[in-house]
C-alpha cells in the first residue's frame, strides 16, 4: 500500500548526474513509497542498454556540437532530448507497481491540458497518430521503475540531424523518418511548456494516491557521495560506447520484441562469440540469446540450448553464412 509520495525535479540538464539522481532513487526506494522524478537533459542522444551508440547517433557530430551520448540501464530505443522534452520516471516496490496507474497519471497530466493520448504497441503514447512519449521498464530487487519523454518543444531537426533509426523499424512503422512519426504538444497546442507539465504530472499523481503523505525531495536530500560516484559510472566513455568490433557475419532484422542487429564472431561452423544490439525492452533477455548462441554449430541440428531461438535468430543465420 502506498503512504507516501516523494516528488522531486533535477536542478540541472547534465545528464549523467541526472541518470545518477534517477538511479540513486531507484535503489532507495523504501516499502510503502512511491517516487515521481522529473528531469531534463539537454542536447543528448540517449540510447537503450543494448543499443549500439555508433549506429543509433552520429556520436561524434554531436560530440563536436557541445552534446552528449548517454546510456540508460532500461531497454527500448535511442531518443533525442533537449529542454523543449520533459523526462518522468515513476518508482515503487514490486508490489505497488502498476503500469495501469502509472499510464493514467500520463494521460491524465496531458487531458488536464486539452490533450488526448492513446497507448501504442509496446511503449509508445500517440496523440493523433503522432508519437509524444516513448517508455521504457526496470525491475531491480525489490523495486521497479517505468521511465518516459514528454516531446513539448522539442528540436525536430537536431533530432534527425543526430539520430540514425534503423531502416528496418521505420519500415516496420510505415514511416520514411522519425521526424514524420514524432510530435510536440506544442504542435497541437500553443503555449504549453516544461513547466506546465511538470506541473500536471505532479497534480496527477498526487490525485491518484489521495490519501498518501507527499513529500517534495531535493537533490541535497540524496547522498553526495553516491550521486557523484553513480554519475563517474554514468559518464564512462567505455560504459557509453562500449565496442564497435568488426564481426565475420552480421545482419539486422526485426522481430516481434524489437529489432535486433546480430554480429557473430565465428570459427568453423561454430559461433565463437555473439553481439546482439537491441532495442529489446527486455534487457536481460537479450544477454540469454547472445549466451545460448555462443558455441552453437550453425550447421548442426538445433539442441536444447538454442530451443528458444532457434525460429528466430538461428534461423536467420543460416540464411547467412
Amino acid at each position: 500500500m502506498i503512504e507516501r509520495l516523494k516528488i522531486i525535479r533535477a536542478n540541472g540538464f547534465y545528464p549523467y548526474r541526472n541518470q545518477a539522481i534517477e538511479r540513486a532513487l531507484l535503489d532507495g526506494c523504501e516499502k510503502g513509497e512511491m517516487i515521481l522524478y522529473l528531469w531534463q537533459n539537454d542536447k543528448t542522444v540517449f540510447i537503450g542498454k543494448n543499443q549500439n551508440a555508433f549506429t543509433e547517433c552520429r556520436a561524434q557530430a554531436l560530440f563536436e556540437d557541445g552534446g552528449y551520448v548517454a546510456r540508460r540501464f532500461t531497454g527500448g530505443g535511442a531518443v533525442y532530448h533537449d529542454k523543449g522534452n520533459l523526462n518522468f520516471t515513476f518508482i515503487a516496490p514490486r508490489e505497488d507497481y502498476s503500469l495501469e496507474n502509472q499510464f493514467s497519471i500520463l494521460s491524465d497530466a496531458l487531458r488536464s491540458l486539452g490533450f488526448e493520448a492513446t497507448l501504442s504497441g509496446r511503449n509508445d503514447v500517440l496523440i493523433d497518430g503522432k508519437k509524444i512519449s516513448g517508455n521504457a521498464f526496470y525491475q531491480s530487487g525489490k523495486n521497479c521503475l517505468h521511465h518516459g519523454t514528454v516531446l513539448i518543444s522539442s528540436d525536430r531537426e537536431a533530432i534527425a540531424k543526430y539520430l540514425t533509426v534503423s531502416r528496418v523499424k521505420l519500415s516496420a512503422k510505415g514511416v520514411k523518418s522519425v521526424q514524420s512519426r514524432v510530435a510536440n504538444l506544442c504542435d497541437f497546442r500553443s503555449g504549453v511548456n516544461a513547466e506546465l507539465v511538470a506541473a500536471a504530472l505532479t497534480d496527477a499523481f498526487s490525485a491518484r494516491y489521495p490519501g498518501a503523505e507527499k513529500i517534495f525531495l531535493g537533490e541535497d536530500d540524496l547522498s553526495s557521495e553516491e550521486i557523484g560516484r553513480l554519475t563517474a559510472h554514468f559518464a564512462d566513455r567505455t560504459y557509453i560506447l562500449g565496442d564497435d568490433v568488426k564481426y565475420s557475419v552480421s545482419f539486422e532484422r526485426r522481430y516481434e520484441w524489437g529489432v535486433a542487429d546480430v554480429r557473430l564472431e565465428m570459427k568453423g561452423d561454430v559461433i565463437e562469440k555473439a553481439r546482439i544490439y537491441s532495442d529489446a525492452l527486455d534487457v536481460d533477455a537479450v544477454a540469454e540469446k547472445e549466451r545460448l548462441l555462443t558455441g552453437t554449430d550453425v550447421k548442426a541440428p538445433a539442441d536444447g540450448r538454442v530451443k528458444d531461438i532457434i525460429e528466430t535468430i538461428t534461423g536467420e543465420i543460416g540464411n547467412e553464412i
